[in-house]
């Protein structure tokens, strides 16, 4: 069965009417990061995992260079400030999305956008784990049982000797011996199970989410940024761990990255989940029938005299009997069997390209 591991990439970023516009690559500078004109320390750097603000020089309060507002009051906004050295404009290709920062290893949920980057795209991942299945354990119920017709061999002498006769006799039915039947001995076995079936239940599976050794993730900046050409996103030229340097874009599909973007990254954004449990089912070999003989001393079953089990012993001097009765009952349990996991995970053929220049 196949089924998707992470969210596909939309068109996340409206924020990029850039993403929209035709370019001609041989027009791009060729410098991603071109030198900013402007005096601020630059960055994204800081203990805050990719702090984006940069304090002003003058006005009213510190420019934020993500936010498409003139924070410090000087009538530039972010790019276009000279304290948002740490930023630069970059123009994102055709049908691509972006820019944004890029993490790839374990446990991205733990992982959080920074601060001026609040949007968040899971790209998938490499390296698919294969954890099994869980399995709920199997059980079987009370058996039902169908008993093969016993039969009773009767002997002219008291130790199962002599002149002898076999019958079969019917669970529960009462037979009239007559007046002048008086066998000397007589024997018996256990029947012989002609089916048994028990109930199985359980083997129910529960599947751990699928995840990727390395997973990948890449935090863009919101709808707002500014500063820039019509064609163009204002983007941190740094940022610190966990996410890698350099500023990204990404697609659906395994596809070549445009020269300006030369890392290629290419990740896996499905799964192939054929992971399940083996059926439950229940060994019936632990179930038996039993058999039980009734003498009566008077025909129709009544007055009961003597009562023995089948066991295939010889039952010498029987008292005198004028009828008999037998039950046969099926006892015992079954086995569970199954219940165990199966299959596997596996990449599936989605794939997302992250393309990152440095």
């Amino acid at each position: 069965m196949r089924r998707s591991a992470l969210q596909s990439v939309t068109a996340l970023i409206a924020l990029l009417a850039a993403s929209a516009c035709t370019l001609d690559f041989d027009q791009f500078e060729p410098e991603l990061f071109p030198e900013s004109s402007g005096s601020g320390s630059g960055g994204a750097g800081g203990d805050g995992g990719g702090q984006v603000t940069t304090a002003s020089t003058g006005g009213s309060g510190a420019e934020h260079c993500l936010n498409g507002d003139d924070d410090d009051g000087d009538g530039a906004v972010d790019c276009a400030d000279d304290d948002c050295g740490g930023f630069a404009c970059v123009a994102v290709p055709e049908d691509w999305q972006g820019p944004g920062i890029l993490y790839q290893g374990p446990e991205a949920a733990d992982v959080a956008c920074p601060e001026g980057l609040p949007t968040r795209v899971d790209v998938g991942g490499l390296d698919v784990l294969d954890t099994p299945a869980t399995c709920s354990p199997c059980s079987c119920g009370a058996p039902t049982v169908a008993c093969e017709t016993p039969a009773v061999t009767v002997y002219g002498g008291d130790e199962c000797d002599g002149a002898s006769l076999t019958l079969p006799v019917e669970s529960e039915n009462c037979i009239d011996l007559g007046d002048g039947f008086q066998p000397g001995s007589y024997s018996a076995g256990a029947p012989d199970v002609d089916s048994a079936t028990c109930p199985a239940s359980g083997g129910e599976a529960t599947l751990p989410p699928p995840r990727f050794g390395t997973e990948g993730v890449v935090c863009a900046p919101g709808p707002d940024t500014g500063g820039c050409a019509a064609a163009e996103v204002c983007a941190p030229r740094e940022i610190d761990a966990p996410f890698e340097q350099g500023v990204c874009i990404w697609r659906e599909g395994e596809r070549r990255c445009p020269d300006e973007f030369g890392e290629r990254h290419v990740f896996a954004s499905s799964v192939i989940d054929d992971r399940d449990c083996t059926p439950c089912t229940c060994d019936a070999s632990g179930v038996a029938c039993a058999a039980t003989l009734t003498l009566f001393e008077r025909s129709r079953c009544r007055t009961p005299v003597e009562t023995v089990s089948f066991n295939g012993t010889c039952a010498g001097d029987p008292p005198p009997a004028a009828s008999v009765s037998l039950e046969v009952t099926g006892a015992g349990s079954c086995q569970p069997r199954g219940g165990a996991p199966r299959g596997e995970i596996e990449e599936g053929e989605d794939r997302i390209t992250v393309c990152c220049a440095r």
